[in-house]
């Protein structure tokens, strides 16, 4: 299944010496002139190459960009703003990025923001070296397909930025150093300039050859292209174009839906190339390798891991945990541990596959005290356990994020990072086909199959039994946890004001009554005493409709190029 990717450097093919003779005017070994690159099959697959391998690079972090090298840009903005999760971190004065975004106070200066919109432009780049030199002149199929490939993965890119900036520039060849691109139009313009893209690339893209074809998941496809295009239209509001594209996906027959029980694969490495992925950025280790370690997301598994600092992780023989020291910067919102209770139950697939309990944690996950604590007795007054801080966790109710947690497996010998970057998988498909079917109030039958398959994997306890916008909203937001669909989500339905709202004003601590009170067991519970803290330190904080609908230009962005403007400042 998997390739090593090295990016071919193209470079000047002589050094020229001043004032010497001619004999030291020495053509230089192993480049290749930039005229006489852009002409061959070969060098078509080399330019795309360097398109995967900036793509995964630039999705995973934002390492190289002034703004700083923590952030996941396909994810933290997205996730950031959303009601799903809380950002949080040892304390109200950590993860203030994050903060800020969760509880609706950045600007312009935001790292987290400003590190993503460049990192999306730098790939777009990367496109269109490709495109500006193979698109007009492919006269092979390699070449066609190449070029193919290129185009929905910009295209893709766009859509993001559609999704995060409303209607930034619209960039489609390389940028002479004084040009200064504009707004595009229109969100709507750009996003059907997206959909059109998707055409153009389809006829000319590979199918992927089964459900079980791990390579045809690592490479753009027809089933990409289609699903891409299906998600613009519905961005866009054409649910009957966006159905038909994504109706091509699941006619195709290639893609299915991991069992019940191997959901919590997904987003890890035995998950990597399985039947239900659509597109994924394939990540090889190779330690002879250089640069390996900016194409991971080196600093994504310290974010999103459990505080270690307030919390013992389970270290005990079989442990899934590395114990790296994570910074806790992600916990499931109350919102949603209490909805996925609710319409799950405690005891189904997708609960126990995307959060785990404190007493999960505690008692059914390995420490190195177990050989002297055998029952749960013994356990429940084991002080090698638990959340050890007085203060407990911030930002957390008692339910911890298992879906996106680094984990043992996915861990090289040194540390790295070795998981593929899942960018499309065929729940959102189905999804997102169920929603264009009650949007257009067509197909219900068929939506209701799309959705119901969603649920029964996920073993919920609720079951829909109509194809109807609100069912779609409420499963979306369950089995796309964590995924940065939500916020974006949340703005074209029109329901950001109705469900953003409350958003960064509740910040609890959860912690265990064993250190915070002396009890002689473990006892987890809420603490409220300073959850609201950020509503009197930040009092204009909350989501406003007119202002954070979209997020904004970064200010470095703006102040270098006058012609571009904020979404609502136009």
């Amino acid at each position: 299944m998997k390739k090593i990717f090295i990016a071919l450097t193209v470079a000047c093919a002589t050094l020229v010496f001043t004032g010497c003779e001619n004999k030291l005017i020495i053509q230089q070994k192993g480049v290749i002139s930039l005229e006489d690159f852009y002409q061959t099959d070969e060098h078509a697959e080399s330019a795309l190459v360097n398109v995967y391998y900036n793509a995964g690079r630039w999705l995973s972090n934002t390492m190289g960009t002034e703004a700083g090298w923590n952030e996941c840009p396909i994810l933290n903005p997205f996730e950031y703003a959303s009601d799903d999760m809380f950002s949080a971190g040892e304390n109200k004065a950590d993860g203030v990025e994050g903060n800020q975004i969760n509880a609706f106070w950045y600007d312009d200066s935001n790292s987290v923001i400003t590190g993503s919109y460049h990192c999306y432009y730098m790939i777009i780049n990367t496109c269109n070296q490709l495109l500006d030199h193979f698109a007009e002149s492919a006269d092979t199929p390699v070449k066609k397909r190449c070029v193919a490939e290129a185009r929905v993965m910009r295209a893709y890119i766009h859509l993001l930025l559609a999704m995060g900036w409303n209607n930034p520039p619209l960039v489609d060849h390389v940028l002479a150093g004084d040009e200064r691109p504009e707004n595009v139009e229109s969100q709507a313009y750009l996003l059907q300039w997206i959909a059109d893209e998707c055409d153009k690339a389809l006829g000319d893209l590979k199918e992927r050859s089964a459900a079980t074809d791990k390579n045809g998941c690592i490479v753009i496809t027809k089933g990409f292209c289609n699903a891409i295009k299906g998600k613009a239209l519905m961005f866009k509001g054409d649910y009957a174009g966006a159905k038909t594209a994504l109706k091509a996906v699941i006619d195709s027959g290639k893609y299915q839906l991991v069992p019940s029980e191997k959901m919590s694969s997904l987003y890890h490495t035995s998950g990597d190339g399985s039947t239900e992925s659509v597109f994924e950025l394939n990540l090889v280790y190779a330690s002879t390798v250089d640069g390996f370690y900016q194409r991971t997301q080196p600093n994504f598994k310290m974010l999103w891991g459990w505080r270690s600092s307030r919390v013992r992780l389970p270290d005990g023989e079989g442990t899934e945990l590395p114990g790296e020291g994570p910074w806790g910067w992600c916990n499931p919102s109350k919102k949603f541990v209490d909805t996925i209770l609710e319409n799950d139950g405690y005891d189904s697939a997708r609960r126990k596959a995307w959060i785990k309990s404190f007493d999960e944690v505690l008692y059914e996950m390995p420490y190195s005290t177990d050989k002297d604590c055998p029952t749960l007795e013994d356990k429940e007054k084991d002080s090698y356990r638990g959340i050890y801080d007085k203060a407990g966790l911030y930002g957390h109710v008692g339910y911890f994020m298992w879906k996106r947690l680094y984990r043992n497996e996915d861990r090289t010998n040194d540390a790295n990072v070795q998981w593929n970057m899942l960018v499309m998988r065929y729940a959102e498909v189905l999804l997102m086909y169920a929603e264009c079917c009650a949007q257009t109030n067509t197909d219900l039958a068929s939506g209701l199959a799309a959705l119901n398959e969603v649920q029964t994997r996920a073993q919920a306890k609720h079951k829909s039994t109509e194809c109807t916008l609100a069912e779609v909203q409420k499963e979306k937001f369950l089995e796309c946890w964590l995924e940065g669909s939500r916020f974006p989500d949340l703005v074209r339905w029109g329901l950001a004001e109705k469900e953003l709202k409350d958003n960064g004003k509740y910040l609890p601590n959860f912690c265990d009554a064993m250190f915070s009170k002396g009890e002689a067991k473990h006892r987890g519970y809420i603490d409220e005493s300073d959850a609201t803290w950020c509503t009197t330190t930040h009092p204009d904080m909350g989501f406003k409709k007119e202002k954070h609908s979209y997020f904004p230009i970064p200010f470095a962005e703006k102040n270098v190029n006058p012609n571009i403007k904020d979404w609502n400042a136009q």
